[in-house]
């Protein structure tokens, strides 16, 4: 018995753990089997077999923890498992289609007529030298190959062929094992497990591991193979990479899709790299003629998203065809709007993309013709159906059924947002050949991002009678501890104040009700304050109501911390929706509400109801010196360039025409006046600054000294920080005023400590004192959004600075898009991260990641139209 397997390969590497429901039992090395007459032992080389009299060096363990035996079902043998786990599982089913005996590859097929797109199922190693060899024979000058699995893959000879295999956990056979988040990963995940599966199979005598081919009926084809050495089980990158020697017009790469959601923007750089290191091909000749090949696991969702990708690219070079119009699955079937994509981040998405209903709808077509065995669109339509259908019947049971379709439809509906962008992106790049990478250009289009980060929110139109089912309830925005400025007294609202700077007419305050409103407004408007006009701003973006002289938001049962919020909705959409809620609560007349949450909720007969236009509207028919507005920002996250700009628009509406400014008073309120009444103050005092210029302590030399542990991040003194303010013209300066004003909003010694500067060490430095993992990720995403935030503080300075020439009539998102993306802020905040304390940073470091709809993990609740 020979050594087993090459010491080269890569060492099992540690894995997360996981439940294991199989029976473990430790394996000794020093046994004695008098039956097969040897005697195994060690030392400190390796362990010795003597057996017929012969001696022989053997494989050297490099298990660390005991072996799990395990069965993967009742009845069935036990043996040895992967990972202490994992069981070894036929990749293709015998129940396949007709073609499978030729291609030896499940679900083969050309996804459009009219281009040389090809995708299937994982085909065997025999079955991919039989479909290269026939595109070969089509004359392509190039064959573009693309494996999109992610998971790995193994294949054991089967005498004839070698025939893929890939792990499964015991209690989810079906689904697929996933180690390998990246090409590298995943090649390296396989050689691990190739790896184990050897030196497992070579601890006994016959060097033979168990293999099924059937997870239905897993005794029926239970086979034990020798798997002694490499050559018995080879791994993706010898089956396909193999092929580019044997033949000069095949070029492979390997691609990590997840199963449903979107392909990562790292990915989609690799495919489109394969083209740019061909030039030829972005010229209309036919030069370059290449064919393109697609696998997954089954030849479908995987294949079809790398399929609809293909035809996209092709499309660019020889045209989209003519009779696209008149797709196989359109005349067989008349879509209504829903099956045609018709769902509310779609069309927010159609609204920003230039020419957006055409790129959509070249999208929408190549889908119908690639989706013979998937359908993206019809995927979504029928799972947000299942979903609705499900919500209707109010079970309670199904609530895991109902976060498992939910998630589904989210993943799937961000693939169909993916290829639309990816259209866009195409045909703008195309023509440059690529200039900008996929990733690149999507760090210039934040609005973009927002929306493929957010296109699964679940509260878009949240039915209002679900505050009559116990699934939501009223809650007051008004709580013991709120008021920490102990403002109540004076102006029957919580936390309201005003920046410290003379002249400067801008306060802050938390959500007022109707009496809170009045008194606020006649105060500014008094003869004492001095104002003639008041601006009032509504800075939330979830859906609240007052009832009765207070005021309630709208919280989710499993979360009453926090409103549901709507992060894609504009103003006046909320509008309509407290309308609905309205109108909803006088039907029933009675509500369940919660005055404190540390207290029982109550119901509540409900004679009075006011949404917060008609707050504003009410006093406005007292006083007619006021205008109301609102401007929906998130809570705890950074607002888009958009919001800095509808903010810009009010102060400049109201401050470049009338003058003296201090006539006019400028009120922002959220829910608590902390966070984002702070951050519109500060947008405010520096446009403010702008007009009317800086005042002493915004200059070189005038700021007060800082004398405190860590002074250097108390200033805000970051390197990413420094990183921007050294691309900024006068960057030191553009921080400098920024600090300045932040200092004037808030005072150290004041009891609501919300500086947006200071509090970004503050939180990150109780990230060391956290209890668990999710609080140091929660804090971790609070620090980063806070110094994002500072961050955008300083890039609006730049803008005003830049822009003050011309009176800011350009907008904050266009120079943002066109000025400073040349100096890489989108790259700097596409890698964001507090390099100071941490080498690579990893959490919440891309724009995506953080501007995605963390949400509060709600389930399905609602509709995506």
């Amino acid at each position: 018995m020979g050594s087993g397997a090459s010491t080269l390969t890569p060492p099992s590497s540690p894995e997360p753990e996981s439940p294991v429901t199989v029976r473990r039992r430790a394996r000794s090395s020093q046994a004695v089997n008098q039956n097969n007459r040897h005697l195994i032992r060690t030392n400190e080389v390796a362990p010795i077999i003597i057996h017929n009299c012969r001696e022989e060096f053997q494989h050297v363990s490099d298990f660390k923890e005991p072996i799990v035996f395990g069965s993967i079902a009742d009845n069935m043998p036990e043996h040895a498992l992967i990972k202490g786990k994992y069981f070894l599982v036929k990749d293709i089913p015998q129940k396949t289609d007709r073609k499978y005996e030729f291609y030896r590859a499940p679900n083969f097929r050309k996804a459009c007529p009219h281009l040389p797109v090809w995708a299937c199922g994982q085909p065997t190693e025999r079955g991919l030298s039989t479909i290269l060899d026939s595109l070969s024979n089509e004359g392509f000058t190039d064959i573009l190959l693309f494996n999109l699995r992610e998971e790995p893959v193994l294949f054991v000879d089967s005498g004839s062929d070698m025939l893929p295999y890939t792990i499964r956990d015991r209690d989810t056979l079906e689904s697929l094992v996933l180690l390998g988040r990246s090409p590298q990963e995943a090649d390296e995940a396989e050689a691990r497990v190739r790896k184990e599966v050897i030196d497992l199979a070579i601890l006994n005598d016959k060097n033979k591991f168990y293999f099924y081919g059937d997870i239905e009926n897993p005794q029926k084809e239970l086979r034990e193979l020798t798997v002694q050495y490499e050559d018995n089980l080879l791994v993706s990158e010898e089956v396909y990479s193999r092929h580019m020697l044997c033949s000069h017009s095949v070029r492979f790469k390997r691609l990590c899709f997840p199963l449903e959601a979107s392909p990562t923007d790292e990915d989609i750089d690799d495919f489109l790299n394969v083209f740019k290191e061909c030039p030829k091909f972005f010229e209309k000749s036919k030069s370059c003629n290449p064919g393109l090949l697609f696998t997954c696991n089954s030849g479908q969702d995987r294949a079809t998203v790398g399929s609809i990708m293909g035809c996209l690219v092709l499309a660019q070079k020889y045209g989209f065809p003519q009779d696209l119009n008149r797709s196989p699955h359109q005349s067989s079937k008349k879509f209504n709007s829903l099956q045609k994509g018709d769902y509310y981040s779609v069309r927010k998405l159609v609204r920003i993309i230039p020419n957006g209903v055409h790129i959509k709808n070249q999208v929408d077509q190549l889908i119908d013709h690639c989706s013979e065995y998937c359908h993206l669109r019809i995927l979504i339509y029928d799972l947000v159906q299942k979903l609705e259908r499900i919500e209707r019947n109010g079970s309670q049971k199904t609530n895991d059924l109902i976060d498992r379709l939910f998630t589904r439809c989210c993943h799937l509906l961000e693939r169909y947002v993916f290829l639309i962008c990816f259209n866009a992106y195409l045909t703008e790049q195309f023509p440059q050949w690529f200039s900008l990478s996929f990733s690149q250009w999507m760090q210039r289009q934040p609005g973009l991002t927002r929306i493929r980060g957010n296109v699964g929110c679940p509260d878009i139109q949240v039915p209002v009678d679900l505050l009559f089912t116990g699934q939501h309830y009223l809650v007051a925005d008004e709580y013991i501890g709120l008021d920490v400025l102990s403002t109540q007294s004076d102006v029957m609202v919580s936390n309201f104040r005003r920046i410290n700077i003379k002249g400067f007419p801008i306060y802050g305050m938390a959500q007022p009700a109707r009496h809170g409103v009045t008194k606020v407004t006649n105060h500014l408007l008094s003869r004492k304050v001095g104002h003639t006009f008041l601006v009032l701003i509504n800075l939330r973006n979830d859906c609240s109501i007052e009832l009765d002289g207070n005021t309630y938001s709208i919280r989710d049962s499993v979360w009453l911390e926090e409103p549901i919020t709507h992060p894609l909705l504009h103003s006046q959409e909320l509008e309509e929706i407290g309308e609905e809620i309205k109108k909803a609560i006088k039907t029933h007349r009675s509500v369940e509400v919660y005055h404190e949450l540390s207290e029982p909720s109550e119901v509540i007969e409900v004679s009075s109801i006011l949404t917060p236009q008609e707050l504003a509207l009410q006093q406005k028919l007292q006083t007619l010196d006021m205008q109301y507005y609102r401007v929906p920002l998130t809570h705890d996250t950074t607002p888009c360039e958009q919001d800095f700009d509808d903010i810009s628009s009010v102060i400049c509406e109201h401050c470049l025409k009338n003058q003296p400014i201090n006539n006019t008073a400028f009120l922002f309120y959220c829910r608590t006046g902390k966070n984002r009444t702070t951050l519109a103050m500060a947008i405010a005092g520096l446009i403010m600054c702008h007009i009317q210029g800086f005042p002493k302590g915004a200059n070189i030399g005038e700021q007060e000294r800082v004398s405190c542990p860590n002074a250097q991040y108390t200033k805000g003194d970051f390197m990413i920080v420094q990183k921007l303010v050294r691309l900024l013209p006068k960057g030191q300066q553009i921080k400098r005023e920024v600090d300045f004003i932040l200092d004037e909003i808030f005072e150290t010694m004041s009891p609501m400590h919300f500086h947006i500067r200071e509090v970004i060490f503050v939180i990150y430095n109780k990230i060391k004192n956290a209890k668990n993992d999710e609080d140091k990720q929660h804090l971790k995403q609070q620090s980063i959004d806070a110094l994002e935030r500072y961050l955008y503080l300083i890039m609006f300075n730049a803008y005003l600075h830049h822009d003050k020439k011309i009176q800011w009539s350009r907008s904050f998102s266009e120079w943002m898009k066109k000025v400073a993306v040349k100096i890489g802020v989108y790259q700097l905040l596409d890698n964001l991260g507090f390099y100071d304390f941490e080498k690579v940073p990893t959490s919440f470091k891309t724009m995506k990641e953080r501007w995605s709809n963390r949400g509060q993990n709600l389930p399905f609740q609602g509709s995506f139209v």
